[in-house]
Formats: C-alpha cells, structure tokens, sequence
C-alpha cells in the first residue's frame, strides 16, 4: 500500500499522525501485560491484497469481527508480536447513528468519536484530509500534501481525548459501561474515558502508518456467576401499578384502527395508570369545559405541535374497562383560582377556595361521565409555591373532598421536579400535623438522576434522604424520564440507565407506582419522543401508536407481568453487576410470582436463581436487540444466563388483553 493511501485512510478517521502527543501532557507508564487466557480470535496485519481492480480503496485491509456487541461489553486486543515501522493499530467501533475510533502506537493512544446518521452533521463535500489533523499537528517540511478525502456519507468527528505512553503495549482493552462511558485501557492501564450514550453494534480492526507485521488476538469474552435468593415471606410494598400521561389530542389522532391498537398495547405493557394533565389555563369559571378539544391548554415541546392539556371523559372510561385508574392534579391552575399582584398579574400562589371548588367539580364531572372519581389527586405539579401553599391545599382539598362524599380519594402531596427539591417539600409539609395527616403519598419527580448518569449509585444517598423524609407514607414515582439537552438520544444505553432508576425507585424508595411521563405524546421533532415519551402516533404508518425508542422495552421489563396487588419480596444478588427485584401476588387462586434481573456489567452473568416453590410460564428478554422477547419456560427454573446490559424477567403472569371491543 503506497504512503498516499495510508495518509488518505488516517485521515478520513480524523486521526493524528503516530506519535503527535499533546506537548506538555503526561506520560503514562505501561505495566506489564499478563497474558490472557484462551484462544481467541487472530489478526494479522498486513493482510492480503484486495483481488479487487476497480472498487480501490485508500485504506489498508481490515479485519472484521462478526460478533453483535451487546449493549454493554469489554473486549481485548492482545500484540503477540508488532515488528518495524511506527504505525499505529486503528480499533472501530460503530452503530445506527455513530461510533468510536481508537488509534494506538508509535507512544500514543487518541480516542475520537465519530457521529454520521445526519447530513446536518457534512461539514460539505471534498474535505481536506489535513482539516483532521489535532491543532498543533502542521505538516513537515516536505511532506507530501494529503489528498483530498470525500466520504461517501455525512460525518462528524470529534476528538475525546489523547495520551502519551511509555513502554511496550501488548493490549488494548475497550469498555461500554452502565455509566455512559467508553473507557480505554492499555495493558489494563485506563488511559481515556469519554463520556456518550452511543449504543455499538459491530467493530473491526486496520493498522495505519509505516509497514510493519502486526499478529495478535481478540480475546475470548469473559463470564461471571452471580445468585439470586427471594424470600417471600419478607414483603414490603404493595404494587398500584404503571402508566404515565397519554396527551389525548395525540390519542384522537390514532383513528379507530389506531384506538384499538393502542388498547392493546395499553393492556400488554400493563399501563393502566392514566395521569390526567386536565385544561388548567383555559378552564372557564364554570367548568364546563373539561373536555373540549378547542379550549386545550397548550402544551409546548420546541417545534412540535402542542400536546395540549385537556381531559377525554371516555378515554378515562376506557382506562377503566382495562381495570385501571386515574390520578388527577393540576399542573397550571385556571386564572380564576390564582392569586394576582397590585398590578393585576396572575401569580403561581393558588387561591385555596377556588382552588379546592375546581379539584372537587373535576371528581364530580369524572363520577358523573366515567362511574368513577379519580382514585388519587395530587396537590399541584412541579409549580413554585411557598410550603404554606401547599399546606394549606392539602387540608383545605381533603375537607373539601370529604364534604362532597369522595371519602376514598386519596391525596398525594406536591411533586417537584427533582429529588432535592422533593425532600424540602416534603420536610416543610410535615411540619403541620393537620397537612401530613390529610396527605395519603409523597411524591417527587426524579430528574435529578440524571446527573448520576456516569455513576448512578450516587444518587443512592439522595434516595434515602427522600425516603426518610417520606416517614410513613408510601412512595409514588409520578414522573419519570429523561429531559436534559445532552441526552437526547436514541440510545438503548440510555433507556437502560433509566432502568436502573426503576429498580432504585422499587427497592429504595419503595414505590407502589412507577410512571413514564408520556404514553403517548404527539412529536415531529424526534429527540422528543426518543426520551420523553414511550410512543407516538407514528405518521408514516397509519398514525398507529408506535414505540418511538427503546425506552418502551426497558420500561415494560418492570410493568408487563407485576399487576396491581402484587407485592415486592425480599430478592438479594451476590453481584452489584446484578440487579434483582422480585413480587409475589395472587389472583385467582393463582399464585403469581415475577423476577426481574438486570444485568449491569460488562460480562455475560449465569445467575442461579434460588426462589422456593416457585415455577415460572415465560421469560421475557430487553436489550439492546429484543423487544421484550417472550418465550416459554417451564416449572422451576435454577439458572438463567443474562446478557451484558439486558434485562430478563422470568413469570407466571399472563400479559393482559384488552377488553372485548376494545381492540
């Protein structure tokens, strides 16, 4: 292969010439390698010449590796010998909207990642390959001019990190963590992390730079153990169920067929909890107008259409033929109830009267069109308002609904918007005795998790802060999701980082309901709905709900098979790359008994599972590549083998079916 088109290749990777470490950086100093243990797969560079003559490619022979990664993996490259020239070993990682390159040798390591599922990523056509090269990096004197390198595909690429190393590099070791990172190692040294929710499928191997005979092996994946003990007889909570915010203008896209899938979609993912975002802004002093389409509050995600707030009396009564039930709060108060400054505004301060006649009219109007009132109200949704608000709504709601015989309805106190925020809301409540005995559950939404992304066990010690200031009352975990800028993603990873929350929520919090923001939301702009919502009229299909990304899976690991009533029991894993949460019910007569295992770690678990008397029906498979796949089991079931970064959820609880007419 000529110099030319060693360049051209190094180049359309946006890597460095080997050996430009960053001046003034440290050096890192390589221990010894141990050898690895087993076969593996060999490599050998140079390799054969390409028998091609027409279809030329600037870019030395690779080799290709056809595994299918798993969401979460660690592979090593092995050197057994690396002789001549100062070229460097170029591992590439890729996926459905990027990936990553490391390039190694010659006493350097670069890590850069590479995003193309964008033509609004082109930086436009004939790119020069020096446009790649590091700043600092200038041409030598003399040195030929690199050719001009025209990719066939939009590409960005951008450096995550580079190092200097000292000593004789025998291994590279790649990880794609439970922490959003990709981490790399030489000679099981860690040298880069980037941090990026990017999901890998496949990866391949070339070397670039001066000849040289490069041999060496992809070493064989390791497998840990792990056991898992249920003991039923020690139960915490019992289970109300899962749902989330179904945007009913996106509902009344769907159409009759689309109604009727979304029915049955709702009865198999088990989202049978309908947390209504009523007409609050618009609302008239009369309160007629619940549920007229044309007077919807306005909900706005960028440049999507609005996902107004609004109710459907007979979508509720349809939640309600699935065996579900509705939680009701206001998110912005009507004009009518909120208090105004000297200068006539309106201000988030509620007047508690008004405030009260709208929540109480809402379970009247509910009973009269649905048979029902709301089973649980909550007192405002992620508004600021001072503690005596709040005190003051939770005393005054529960006479009000007391008086006008909703006797059962429960209250469930302010949600804010993060954890933090949650525990002084919750503290300040508790001080009135009057308000914390009117208030049935404590709430808060927990977006702050995600800043614990990269390392999610800290946000453990915020979890127990927010459960002792719960004290007795138990937990509803009303919003969840994911809303920052820089995870806006189609990222299973991410999906699987909102997993692990789940199991915090359930075993740390102890929380009877887990539900996603939205069901259904209506989107054009598609990173909304990749993590804020679990499906979308899908517009090229019909406007057929549709899941819009991988959330929908990991989700339904946890909502599918535990119904309502079923309670959580003592699950104890030997590995903290293992999670396990287990429940126990009966219905019927039945039984009903559910596992969920999610592993964590980059390794391949076999878990023995050790659950007395209990016999599962199906076992049901999240990651990166299954869709909640299900397929039969039998009896007692001693060992289970779950993937690196998937979830398996062993069960003999049927998946619900949507009833007659309905689908």
């Amino acid at each position: 292969m000529s110099e030319i088109s060693r360049r051209g290749f190094s180049a359309a990777l946006g890597l460095a010439p080997a050996g430009a470490a960053a001046q003034g950086q440290a050096v890192l100093e390589l221990p010894v390698w141990q050898r690895g243990g087993g076969e593996g797969e060999r490599f050998s560079f140079p390799g054969p010449p390409s028998p091609r003559t027409h279809w030329r490619v600037a870019s030395p022979g690779r080799k290709y590796f056809p595994e299918r990664l798993p969401a979460l993996f660690e592979r090593t490259i092995e050197v057994d010998s690396w002789t001549g020239g100062e070229g460097a070993l170029v591992w590439i990682f890729t996926g459905p909207c990027g990936g990553f390159t490391v390039e190694a040798g010659g006493g350097r390591v670069r890590l850069t990642s590479r995003y193309y599922d964008s033509t609004g990523l082109d930086d436009g056509p004939g790119r020069q390959a020096e446009q790649a090269r590091p700043a600092g990096a200038a041409a030598k004197p003399g040195e030929p001019r690199p050719p001009t390198v025209t990719a066939r595909h939009p590409e960005r690429i951008r450096e995550e990190g580079q190092v200097a190393y000292r000593g004789d590099l025998r291994s590279i070791t790649v990880a794609a963590d439970h922490r959003q990172t990709f981490r790399v190692r030489l000679n099981g040294k860690e040298a880069l992390v980037a941090k990026s929710p990017l999901d890998l499928h496949r990866h391949q191997l070339a070397y670039s730079g001066a000849e040289a005979k490069v041999e060496g092996r992809l070493l064989p994946a390791s497998g840990e153990s792990a056991r898992v003990e249920v003991e039923e007889r020690e139960e915490y909570q019992e289970m109300l169920g899962f749902g989330g915010i179904a945007a009913l203008p996106a509902f009344a896209e769907l159409g009759a067929e689309g109604a009727a899938e979304w029915w049955r979609l709702l009865a198999e993912y088990n989202l049978l909890l309908q947390r209504e975002y009523p007409n609050g802004a618009m609302l008239n002093e009369a309160m007629s107008n619940w549920d007229t389409l044309a007077d919807a509050s306005p909900h706005y995600y960028g440049d999507n259409f609005p996902n107004s707030e609004v109710t459907n009396f007979e979508y509720l009564r349809g939640i309600r033929r699935l065996g579900g039930k509705v939680i009701f709060e206001f998110w912005e108060l009507p004009l009518w109830a909120r208090r105004r400054d000297a200068g006539g505004k309106a201000l988030s301060s509620p007047v508690v009267g008004q405030y009260v006649r709208a929540m109480v009219r809402y379970c009247e109007v509910s009973k009269e069109r649905t048979g029902a009132a709301p089973e649980i109200v909550g007192i405002q949704n992620e508004v600021a308002q001072s503690v005596e608000d709040w005190r003051a709504m939770t005393v005054a709601l529960r006479r009000g609904l007391d008086s006008a015989g909703f006797r059962t309805t429960r209250i469930h106190s302010h949600n804010a918007s993060n954890a933090k925020a949650g525990i002084e809301a919750l503290k300040g409540v508790r001080m009135d005795a009057a308000a914390w005995a009117a208030t049935d559950y404590a709430t808060s939404n927990l977006y702050d998790f995600q800043q614990c992304f990269h390392d999610p066990d800290a946000f453990d010690a915020r979890l127990a802060e927010l459960r002792a200031a719960s004290g007795e009352k138990p937990f509803l975990a009303v919003e969840l999701c994911v809303n920052h800028r820089e995870y806006q993603a189609r990222s299973y990873r991410l999906a699987l980082s909102m997993a692990q929350l789940y199991h915090k929520a359930l075993t740390q919090l102890n929380a009877e309901v887990l539900m996603y923001c939205w069901t259904l939301l209506n989107v054009e702009q598609p990173s909304y709905g990749w993590t804020r919502t679990l499906f979308a009229p899908d517009a090229e299909r019909g406007l057929r709900p549709a899941a819009t990304s991988h959330q929908l899976r990991t989700f339904g690991a946890y909502s599918r098979r535990v119904r309502a009533g079923m309670k959580r029991v003592k699950a104890v894993s030997s590995s903290d790359g293992l999670l396990a949460v287990a429940f126990a019910g009966s219905a019927q007569g039945r039984r009903q008994r559910t596992v969920v295992l999610l592993n964590r770690s980059c390794f391949e678990q076999k878990v023995e599972l050790e659950w007395k008397g209990a016999e599962f029906l199906w076992c049901e498979t999240a990651s990166l590549r299954q869709e909640n796949a299900v397929s039969r089991t039998a009896g007692p079931v001693a060992e289970v083998t779950v993937a690196p970064g998937s979830i398996v959820t062993l069960s003999n609880v049927a998946l619900g079916k949507a009833a007659a007419g309905q689908a």
